[in-house]
């Protein structure tokens, strides 16, 4: 897919920030020529972003679930969009629900799809339904691709393709219940009260991917001071942590010759040449001479972002809980008098994972922590772990970080008709703060657990935006997973439980009963009483 269809295209076609992992292309090269048969000519860079999205697994499935595309404008990114859903639509029987924060945005998108559908035949006669109305529209087809071997549904029904075209908010997701490719367009304009919401319909898809495409965030402007999300998702992904993270990132590098010099221009913008050209970028230029104007100008035009700070250490050489403090904390006798939460994590390492799960609980005035299990992160033996715990106990939430490694848990919890409480960067920056106030206030006990300890001496905190802070995963010194899992856990009995008048005492988990590496859910929980 070379340049020499594009003559005069000088945008340089790699991304200045890459990160991907490997796999099988060939469905990527598929999306290509189906978009070429309609109407769509790609440019080398939108050929290789299309085939870095949707690369696949051995065995079949996406390598990257989560994929940032971040461009400055006008350069075509829809462009990738339209041929991704196309295929998907009509290939793989997806249900895709693409969201714009406008819109004026979202609405050539879908018009231009349906344009590269009504030019081809051989895909307009198996459309059932087309819907262009004021702030949605839809594209129904009549039945599946293949209609003697069709994809089912988490129902086992047949599948056929669908998407619908929405403005983002809270109720951006109804109607759809099993969406197989959720797009965030202009996602630096994507909150997480929003990803709270709408992600929840791909929790029954079998193999979900979320795509976010932008151009860069300016965390000093009005307009983008909900690119927090985005920025954690960047952060993520430029930290190598999460290998299921697909991020291509085109932007001036940071010794460039400077914003007036058209090198810059070529070296920010992939599309120069075809879609961009020295006239619009000196008027764009022209037109935003001011101090405020040119830090736009380098946001929108050159894709030098400013985004909200993540991970900076907030505490550089100091323990960020005084073990002393924690030590006057331990409490051998609480006793529950409410309601409790389970919250779940696994460590990232790529081999060798561990998994931690934690309890909060009312006592009293207090919250009391304990931590049920530290060991391997096998999936099967969590389940049963969790589920025994839910039918005995039944707490208020289990809980899970879906950015941690213990998304794996996600489905088949809810399989076994248990519905995970998620976090959001938010909620972490919330649950962190909360953890280190109620140790400050000393409206917290626990048990004494070593593996507790061991965690506090490792851990150190990274910022979120300007204010918030979380534990540092990459940049503490060992295994964080319990004090993660008790700080979920805790964040959500302050936040899902009203607390009760305490009742009569009731007995307590006997920590002593589990051990460090093992675990047997069957005899372990027989005797727990929360």
């Amino acid at each position: 897919m070379g340049l020499e269809k594009w003559p005069t295209l000088t945008g340089r076609q790699e991304p200045e920030n890459l990160v991907m992992a490997e796999g099988d292309d060939r469905e990527g090269r598929e999306v290509v020529e189906l978009g070429r048969r309609a109407g769509s000519s790609l440019l080398p860079w939108q050929c290789g972003n299309v085939l870095g999205i949707s690369m696949k697994t051995p065995a079949g499935t996406w390598v990257h679930q989560t994929c940032i595309l971040i461009v400055p404008r006008q350069n075509g990114k829809s462009e990738i969009l339209v041929d991704i859903i196309l295929y998907r639509v009509f290939i793989l029987d997806e249900t895709i629900l693409y969201t714009a924060h406008e819109w004026k945005s979202a609405q050539p998108i879908a018009e231009r799809l349906i344009k590269m559908i009504e030019m081809r035949p051989s895909l307009a006669k198996r459309v059932k339904k087309i819907n262009n109305s004021q702030g949605e529209a839809k594209i129904i087809l009549r039945g599946p691709a293949n209609a003697k071997r069709p994809r089912l549904d988490s129902k086992g029904n047949p599948k056929h393709g669908q998407v619908v075209f929405r403005t983002r908010s809270p109720k951006a997701g109804r109607g759809l219940d099993e969406v197989d490719t959720l797009i965030y367009d202009e996602a630096f304009d994507t909150t997480d009260d929003e990803v709270a919401s709408i992600g929840p319909t791909q929790d029954v898809a079998k193999d979900p991917q979320v795509i976010y495409a932008s151009s860069a965030v300016d965390k000093e402007s009005a307009a983008h001071q909900n690119g927090v999300q985005l920025s954690s998702l960047r952060a993520l992904a430029l930290s190598g942590e999460d290998p299921g993270i697909y991020l291509a990132e085109y932007r001036a590098p940071d010794d460039n010759p400077g914003r007036e010099n058209p090198l810059t221009w070529k070296l920010s913008n992939p599309s120069f040449g075809v879609l961009k050209n020295d006239r619009k970028i000196k008027n764009l230029m022209r037109n935003m001479n001011s101090p405020r104007g040119q830090k736009s100008f380098d946001v929108e035009a050159l894709g030098i972002g400013d985004y909200f700070e993540f991970n900076q250490l907030a505490e550089d050489d100091l323990l960020v809980i005084d073990l002393d403090r924690f030590d006057e904390l331990v409490n051998l006798d609480a006793a529950p008098t409410g309601e409790s939460c389970l919250a779940v994590d696994f460590s990232n390492d790529r081999i060798d994972r561990t998994a931690a799960i934690s309890v909060a609980v009312r006592a009293g005035s207090k919250i009391h922590g304990q931590l049920g299990y530290h060991g391997p992160a096998n999936i099967e033996t969590l389940v049963k772990f969790i589920v025994s715990a839910v039918d005995l106990n039944d707490p208020l939430a289990v809980v899970i970080d879906p950015k941690s490694a213990a998304e794996a848990l996600i489905r088949p919890l809810q399989k076994k008709g248990i519905e995970p409480e998620l976090m959001t960067p938010s909620r972490v920056a919330s649950g962190t703060n909360g953890l280190l106030q109620h140790i400050d206030d000393k409206t917290f006990s626990h048990d004494g657990d070593q593996r507790i300890i061991d965690a506090i001496t490792v851990a150190r905190l990274r910022e979120i935006g300007d204010s918030g802070i979380a534990w540092a995963r990459r940049k503490s010194d060992g295994d964080i997973t319990p004090l993660v899992s008790m700080t979920n856990a805790v964040w959500a009995l302050d936040n899902l439980d009203s607390p009760p008048p305490p009742p009569a005492d009731v007995g307590f988990i006997d920590s002593n009963s589990f051990a460090e590496n093992t675990i047997s859910p069957t005899d372990e929980l027989n005797s727990i009483t929360w």
